[in-house]
């Protein structure tokens, strides 16, 4: 009979999900640390971890695990006597420290203290007497803020894992396996199906995975549908209320749990954060001081504020986020309860103004930069910042009528698009603001060119020739002639697109001529780079001229991006003329450039013409997979355009080549392989010239590692390129069962992603053979 180990941790009444490499990290940090604090915002699941992570650990504690709950305590200097209450002391002496100072000599306990960010001054000071007093103490505790204890290791809680935006499949998110269990209590019977996978995905996102959200939202199942529950939440959050006469007062409403994080906070930073909320996905300290300094914060005070707020858990870093500058958050439920507070105080129309202005700034500076070595940082500046450019637009649309200001923001920052998939939008907000600023102004001038721009990358050639000509015509009444020059450029690029091939030669010839003459050097690059890829597609032997003229211009500008398009098209000619290792470091230069600023389409198109070096040099296995992962490439830019363009040019005879040399089932199995890579794996795969993706390995035994039939006929299938649910009704299974197959392949194989998988099968194949 298994002895029962001292302590008081309560039974469960509810399942614990997820979570579950944040509870070995915890497990792991509790044998060094000697204070471990789960920091996270109120409703994140602090307390419930805490105690799972109690459970799990407790035997290491041969004293026990005890926990104290310090949330209804408004006195912090009773903090001593309420943990020795929970212990079960009998004070023996006038001081309640004192008491458990000896209580906790020589003993091996771990000592759980929850909810400590209200009374966090005493709590800390207490913490940090029996630490310095009793060697052989552990203290787990949660809190909302940092308690800043000397030795403190700090564990964000972060939310649940959530589905991404554009993928539905709900499949191995936590949020939403923790909405399905709770949605059974209120609604017996209840799952999650293909018929409402959308509706249950819908409201975890909405909702951050923040779990108190999501158990408040599967309570709402006894009365109201999954439409009822998601609709309401786009209104308002008052609809997340329990009836559980159990659950603490700060846990009854969405709001009170919010409400006591901002009670918490002092007036600065409460003002500070409801003036944070008009940033959109994120914010740097250097746009929180433009944007949020004013009456009540002066600008010096901001980034100590915001350090606050990031000690209350109010504010985080994304930790996504690489770059000179940290990247900072708000979950959005914080950034809600923000903005009603913003509302209130009347500021808003002034804040989100600044928030504009700053944005506007932000455009017009980044135009300068283009065609140099900083666009690549402006590039990924803009793709970070794309909500934020959003939310600004929309502030003029709606609310300022301020249409030009539309086009100001607009404009300029359409150079950096091509690469950053958001070329549809951008699109709509320049066709809306030139439909209603139609003054005859250089911004209109320029902004016509933009729209061009967009309208010939999403594959419309007639409208991209019209605005073009729009462009010219005004910037000639108007005497701009880097406008016009622009606008010359725009026209060969709408006809390029058009696919009139001749007559596309021309232009761009005309137009890289109109630049050079006014020193127009961006201008010239695109229209000296469009006659070369027209020329090459047509056979025309100046194709070289004209692709090596736009490299050498590109590179002496350092401009990232058109060094990669001038390499690409260069290594295109080099590998007709025969020149093969010259193609190939071109090309994979091209590769690396490409993925550095973003652009899934120009991994597709280096991957194409790789795949045509690969068939020169008769490895047609390599240039199927190649294929492969093109093709997934394209599926995820949102940029279309130049996968028929780009296929015309060459691909034809590599794919009769690649045809003639495999069978259909090689074929499939090489294109489904390279299919299933990241893009990560794109680029390792095209750039090292391995025949395979590097992949880390089981640990080494004596013994090669053995897959149950059944899982060797799942890898066959993943290597085939089959999803789980493909696997699922391959084998007639569930497809909870095909992922769980996958998932102990990924284990026993030491592998992170399924294209490794692919590449073991192979490879095992061939040894086999």
């Amino acid at each position: 009979m298994t002895a029962r180990v001292p302590g008081n941790l309560p039974a469960e009444v509810t399942s614990f999900v997820g979570r579950r490499r944040e509870l070995a990290e915890a497990g792991q940090l509790l044998r060094t640390a000697r204070l471990l604090t789960l920091a996270g915002p109120g409703g994140i699941g602090k307390s419930r971890m805490a105690r799972q992570i109690a459970v799990e650990a407790r035997r290491s504690f041969p004293d026990g695990a005890w926990l104290v709950e310090l949330a209804d305590l408004a006195n912090g200097e009773m903090a001593p006597s309420v943990i020795g209450s929970a212990l079960g002391l009998f004070h023996t002496t006038t001081s309640p420290v004192t008491d458990l100072v000896e209580h906790f000599q020589g003993k091996q306990l771990l000592l759980i203290v929850d909810n400590c960010e209200h009374i966090v001054d005493s709590v800390a000071a207490l913490l940090g007497t029996l630490l310095t007093s009793v060697p052989t103490l552990r203290i787990l505790a949660t809190s909302r803020q940092v308690l800043g204890v000397e030795g403190e290791v700090v564990l964000p809680v972060r939310p649940l894992s959530t589905p991404m935006p554009d993928r539905p499949i709900a499949a191995g998110s936590d949020a939403v396996t923790l909405f399905a269990e709770r949605a059974t209590t209120a609604l017996p019977g209840f799952t999650v199906d293909e018929d409402n996978r959308a509706l249950v995905t819908g409201i975890c996102q909405r909702l951050d995975g923040v779990p108190l959200a999501i158990e408040l939202a599967a309570a709402r199942l006894r009365a109201y549908s999954l439409e009822d529950i998601l609709r309401r939440l786009d209104d308002s959050l008052h609809v997340l209320v329990s009836t559980l006469r159990t659950a603490p007062e700060r846990h009854r409403t969405l709001e009170s749990t919010l409400d006591w994080s901002y009670r918490l906070c002092s007036s600065a930073e409460q003002i500070l954060w409801a003036r944070l909320s008009v940033f959109a996905d994120g914010f740097t300290v250097d746009a929180a001081e433009e944007v949020c300094a004013g009456d009540s914060v002066p600008r010096h005070e901001v980034f100590d504020l915001i350090a606050g707020l990031v000690d209350k858990s109010i504010v985080s870093r994304d930790g996504e986020a690489h770059g000179r500058e940290a990247r900072l958050q708000m979950l959005g439920l914080l950034r809600g309860f923000g903005a009603e507070r913003l509302r209130e105080s009347g500021e808003e129309r002034a804040v989100r103004l600044c928030h504009r202005n700053y944005f506007r700034a932000l455009a017009l500076r980044g135009s300068t930069d283009y065609f140099s070595p900083r666009e690549f940082e402006w590039s990924r500046r803009v793709r970070r910042e794309h909500a934020n450019i959003r939310a600004a637009v929309e502030f003029c649309q709606t609310e300022l009528h301020d249409f030009t200001a539309i086009l100001e923001i607009a404009a300029p920052l359409q150079l950096y698009r091509v690469g950053a998939s958001f070329v549809v939008e951008e699109h709509r907000w320049l066709n809306t603001a030139l439909d209603h600023d139609v003054e005859a102004s250089e911004i209109r001038a320029r902004a016509l060119a933009a729209c061009s721009y967009a309208a010939s990358l999403m594959g419309d050639g007639d409208e991209g020739e019209q605005r073009a000509i729009e462009s010219g015509a005004l910037a000639k009444q108007l005497g701009l002639e880097q406008v016009v020059a622009d606008a010359a450029c725009s026209i060969a690029r709408a006809s390029f697109f058009r696919g009139d091939s001749a007559r596309t030669f021309e232009l761009a010839r005309e137009a890289a001529a109109i630049c050079q003459e006014v020193g127009n050097a961006a201008g010239a690059c695109d229209a000296l780079y469009r006659a070369a890829v027209t020329a090459f597609g047509m056979g025309d032997h100046r194709a070289s001229e004209y692709a090596e003229a736009s490299l050498a211009l590109a590179t002496e500008h350092g401009s990232p991006f058109r060094i990669a398009s001038g390499l690409w098209i260069a290594g295109l000619q080099d590998w007709r003329d025969g020149k093969q290792e010259r193609a190939t470091t071109r090309l994979r230069e091209a590769l690396t450039l490409y993925h550095s600023v973003g652009f899934l389409a120009g991994i597709a198109m280096c991957c194409e013409a790789l795949a045509g070096a690969a068939t020169s040099e008769g490895d047609y296995e390599r240039a199927a997979c190649l294929r492969g992962a093109a093709d997934t490439r394209w599926r995820g830019s949102a940029a279309p355009f130049p996968q028929a363009v780009v296929r015309s040019l060459h691909t034809e005879p590599v794919d009769d080549a690649i045809h003639r040399a495999l069978s259909e089932t090689q074929y499939e199995a090489a294109f489904g392989r390279g299919a299933a890579f990241s893009v990560e794996e794109t680029v390792e795969y095209a750039v090292a010239g391995r025949s395979q993706p590097s992949a880390p390995r089981a640990a080494s035994t004596s013994e090669p590692v053995q897959l149950t039939r059944r899982e060797a006929e799942v890898a066959e299938l993943v290597a085939r390129g089959l999803s789980n649910r493909d696997i699922a009704v391959k084998l007639v299974i569930a497809q909870r069962t095909a992922e769980g197959h996958v998932e102990r392949i990924l284990s026993k194989l030491g592998f992170r992603s399924r294209a490794q998988i692919a590449a073991w099968v192979t490879e095992r194949g061939q040894t086999q053979k």
